[in-house]
């Protein structure tokens, strides 16, 4: 058993047995003071006989002078009472004792009497409170022997360090503790970064993947908005001029030839741009009125085909100059699908201020279409509602079979009233 433990057991057993002793202690001196109390009262008692048989008066004649001599005869207090008022007890408090003696007459009467417990009874009441503090004397004593026991160690015992090494050691754990807990904390924090700037990589990467994917988006609506829509309006000039060739009539086909010359060296030129990764707006940026006058011009429009202008002078301007490229190329689509499909016999090309926004239409007279149909078999609609949506305005095409087309480009402008 450790030298701690062992100590501990034998200080328990020795409190235990001081505690017991206490208490057998104690209950011996409350007899023998019960017991010499009844002794004391005994002997007054007796005394207080001897002097009223004594006495001259008779206890009816007593009187408060009487009852003081008798007091002092016995040295005690002397009072005249009824035999059947409150009784005294024989053994009174510490203090005092009291008694009551019967009295000799007709009515029935007791002289009660009180004194002064003996100087010896006191003693023993006072020794009665010994044990407690005896106890608490005793139990701090062991106490102070366990402590003392424990922080000693024995010539030649193996055991706990002193208190002192112990206290030592101790410091040397929390030392290394806190020092391991340091460096844990420095890899914890290294890590933490590490882990911080991959995930910014990551985001990176994942930013620029996205940009590319939306370069990439952009650019097939590119090719397919203007340049495969210039390329098939320039076949189908082409394809007019073999036929007024053919018929022998020349006089229009030099100007429709130097057209497609044209057409094709702007195409080769915004080529180049997007091979150089440039946005063809930031080249060369025409007011909207010149981009869509050359958009216009550049498609293949029949003889029987008529084109209405409803633009509104004031609001063309308010159309800012980085929306004007995708807002051409929607109304390039919509124009070329009208050629291509509507077989219609005008084409009207509206612009009108509407509530904070401006509002670019495409009507025709021809067969329609239905839209649910015609955007699950190509791109056009889908790239026309996306460049919509690149502005921050929307697209609406309206159109029913036999009934003609409407396709709405509606665009928010801060100045427009």
């Amino acid at each position: 058993m450790p030298s701690t433990t062992r100590h501990l057991s034998l200080a328990l057993v020795l409190l235990l047995v001081f505690l017991a002793a206490a208490l057998t202690a104690q209950r011996w001196l409350q007899h023998e003071t019960r017991r010499l109390q009844a002794e004391a009262v005994n002997a007054k008692r007796a005394e207080a006989v001897a002097v009223l048989a004594l006495a001259p008066q008779a206890p009816a004649a007593w009187d408060e002078a009487y009852l003081r001599q008798l007091g002092s005869a016995l040295g005690a207090t002397v009072r005249f009472g009824r035999a059947d008022g409150p009784r005294s007890a024989e053994a009174g408090e510490m203090a005092s004792l009291r008694f009551d003696l019967p009295l000799p007459g007709p009515p029935p009467a007791v002289a009660r009497v009180s004194f002064a417990a003996p100087a010896l009874t006191r003693l023993v009441m006072l020794q009665e409170r010994m044990p407690i503090a005896l106890g608490l004397l005793g139990v701090a004593l062991l106490m102070t022997a366990v402590l003392l026991a424990a922080s000693r160690r024995p010539a030649g015992e193996s055991g706990p360090l002193p208190a002192a090494d112990a206290a030592h050691a101790e410091m040397r754990d929390l030392e290394h503790l806190a020092r391991v807990s340091v460096e844990r904390g420095e890899a914890l924090e290294r890590e933490s970064g590490a882990r911080h700037r991959a995930e910014e990589d990551l985001q990176l990467s994942r930013t620029l993947l996205d940009q590319s994917l939306e370069e990439r988006v952009r650019l097939g609506r590119d090719l397919h908005d203007n340049i495969c829509q210039t390329l098939y309006a320039v076949s189908l000039t082409l394809e007019g001029v073999r036929q007024k060739v053919a018929g022998g009539g020349t006089g229009e086909a030099g100007p429709r030839l130097d057209q497609c010359i044209a057409e094709l060296r702007r195409l080769n030129r915004e080529v180049r741009t997007y091979l150089r990764e440039l946005e063809p707006a930031a080249v060369h940026r025409p007011p909207f009125m010149e981009a869509l006058d050359a958009m216009l011009a550049a498609q293949p429009w029949a003889d029987n085909v008529r084109l209405v202008r409803n633009l509104d002078p004031e609001v063309t301007p308010l159309i800012p100059p980085g929306c004007v490229a995708d807002a051409v190329n929607v109304l390039r689509e919509a124009v070329s699908n009208s050629l291509r499909h509507a077989a219609g016999r005008t084409i009207t090309v509206h612009a009108w201020r509407g509530e904070g926004s401006v509002v670019l239409a495409v009507q025709d007279d021809g067969a329609g279409f239905d839209p649910a149909v015609a955007a699950a078999r190509g791109h056009g609609l889908a790239n026309m509602a996306a460049r919509a949506a690149a502005l921050g305005g929307h697209l609406n095409v309206v159109s029913t079979p036999g009934k003609g087309t409407r396709v709405l480009l509606t665009l928010p402008v801060s100045s427009a009233p």
